[in-house]
């Protein structure tokens, strides 16, 4: 059996007083997760080359799946990558973050509801598995952290396993 890369871009994007966070909730009809929470984004396009530049790829969605401007937010910076077997296929996230310049005015979404929810207070019971424990692990990160961790999920228990030096701030 030929094993598949699927490769994905999640975005956090943190509202310009850095206490709240910009999240999805997934649209009820989604075949994959429906009304569950979690970043934007979607597939990188390998066959067009995006592999080579994913930044590219989580602003595309970014203005694919919203009326959010990249214009509107700072660079996206890479926090951390995790990889997840589903059947066949290796599934590699992206999971980055950016702020706001300024208040966004239009959280119009083609893809579910977007909302703005408490950095300290995440819904994580009511996340994707992955979102689970990747969203609180990168909105807990110091700002003046630049690192971008890498991490592998429990298959049993999603469950995140980084990198990250315990105690580490």
């Amino acid at each position: 059996m030929a094993m598949r890369l699927d490769a994905r871009t999640v975005l956090i994007l943190r509202h310009p007083d850095r206490r709240q966070v910009l999240l999805l909730r997934r649209a009820p009809g989604k075949k994959l997760f429906p009304n569950l929470i979690t970043g934007i984004g979607g597939s990188v396009e390998l066959e067009l080359g995006e592999g080579n530049d994913l930044e590219a790829a989580v602003l595309r969605e970014l203005e694919e799946e919203t009326n959010i401007r990249r214009e509107q937010i700072s660079p996206p910076q890479l926090r951390l990558s995790t990889v997840l077997s589903r059947d066949d296929t290796q599934v590699v996230l992206f999971w980055y973050t950016a702020n706001f310049l300024r208040a966004p005015s239009d959280l119009a979404c083609g893809e579910g509801e977007l909302g703005f929810y408490d950095a300290r207070k995440l819904p994580v019971e009511e996340m994707v598995p992955t979102a689970r424990a990747a969203i609180p692990f990168i909105v807990s990160l110091p700002d003046d952290d630049l690192s971008a961790y890498n991490g592998i999920f429990d298959p049993k228990t999603v469950n995140l396993l980084t990198n990250r030096a315990v105690g580490r701030r």
